[in-house]
């Protein structure tokens, strides 16, 4: 039976707690930083962490071992799970704040500065993770600029992260209101291709088709 039939049950109940810091394996050759962590090094990293819960790995005594199993069951190369492993490992802390962290300095050094209310992530899933964000908009046609402009912070200071959902309430509600007059989301591939130059005389013209569920409401 493969590793996944064995322990997948479990680990879908362990990753509520897998936004915590990893524990310490072997050193890495040089540190990471959060913006150099890809989806597949966050998966790969996490799902291992997890299957050394298992005692079908945990009994293993070899920790070069323990990666070819796991990185086996994965149809991984051990040399790619090692990797993001080490990258992981070597982050200051936990990868969900540092995430958090540098998407708040992106935002401040873009066009939506100081009207960011929420920056949510939800890592539950190390597989897809999502961040929700909630911000004031200023005029119902720059809404779409505000939602790439976003989005490229995303791409650019959280790479690990898989979808973005988002929301702006009126310019004139409370920063309480979660009536949102816009919402949309974002996968990375599509996320990747802003260019943050490019958001002025482009993002009502091709921008726009990338969000996905778009719901739109009076200003």
């Amino acid at each position: 039976m493969s590793l996944p039939n064995v322990f997948s049950a479990m680990i879908r109940s362990t990753l509520a707690a897998s936004i915590i810091a990893l524990s310490a394996w072997a050193a890495p050759v040089s540190a990471a930083e959060i913006g150099e962590i890809s989806t597949d090094d966050y998966y790969g990293a996490y799902y291992f962490k997890n299957a050394l819960e298992h005692p079908q790995i945990s009994k293993i005594k070899s920790r070069k071992k323990q990666i070819k199993k796991v990185a086996r069951d994965m149809k991984w190369k051990s040399k790619k799970l090692r990797a993001a492993i080490d990258k992981l490992d070597s982050l200051s802390g936990d990868p969900v704040e540092l995430a958090k962290a540098a998407i708040t300095e992106g935002f401040a050094a873009s066009r939506v500065k100081g009207r960011i209310l929420d920056v949510l992530v939800n890592a539950e899933e190390p597989k897809h993770v999502v961040v929700y964000v909630r911000w004031q908009a200023t005029k119902r046609k720059e809404v779409v600029k505000d939602a790439s402009a976003i989005a490229n912070v995303i791409a650019n200071k959280a790479p690990f992260i898989s979808t973005l959902s988002i929301s702006a309430i009126h310019p004139k509600a409370k920063k309480t209101s979660k009536k949102s007059v816009w919402s949309g989301k974002i996968g990375r591939a599509s996320m990747e291709r802003i260019d943050k130059n490019r958001i002025e005389d482009y993002a009502d013209r091709l921008y726009k088709r990338m969000f996905e569920g778009v719901e739109e409401k009076p200003f």
